[in-house]
């Protein structure tokens, strides 16, 4: 059985953040601020079988992503051709609270949302008025 305890720790899990099809992560490795920065690249598609709904978009559109599509990773994650911390953060809260309503938990604990910076932040509130804090740790797997 678990047990929590007033002023534990935070349970701090570890999320690897994979690239979609037809994107690259790399780190950039450079000593000059800001240095661990992580770069997002177009992938070509070509190469392999193709898939239903996989396009290579560095062919297909000359490199150029459509920017009429908002929820297209490079307009909702990044800034320039960076991962943006604070929008990724922000991205994995509201696809955590929106997972929770769906789950049976949710009915006998409250997902809150935390304030937000570079991290993901909730605390659950089971209805006996217990609190677990979990602070999500994002990784990127190159």
């Amino acid at each position: 059985a678990w047990s929590v305890q007033e002023k534990s720790t935070p349970y701090r899990p570890l999320v690897i953040l994979r690239p979609p099809p037809g994107h690259s992560f790399s780190v950039d490795s450079t000593k000059q601020p800001p240095a661990g920065r992580v770069r997002v690249a177009l992938e070509c598609l070509c190469s392999g079988e193709p898939l239903l709904g996989q396009t290579c978009f560095l062919h297909a559109s000359g490199g150029q992503l459509p920017r009429d599509q908002d929820w297209y990773l490079l307009d909702t994650l990044c800034t320039s051709s960076y991962l943006d911390a604070e929008k990724v953060a922000r991205w994995v809260q509201m696809l955590v609270a929106s997972a929770w309503l769906l789950l049976p938990q949710s009915l006998h604990c409250q997902l809150t949302v935390l304030p937000l910076g570079k991290s993901c932040s909730f605390q659950l509130t089971s209805t006996s008025g217990r609190q677990i804090r979990l602070e999500m740790a994002l990784a990127v797997q190159q």
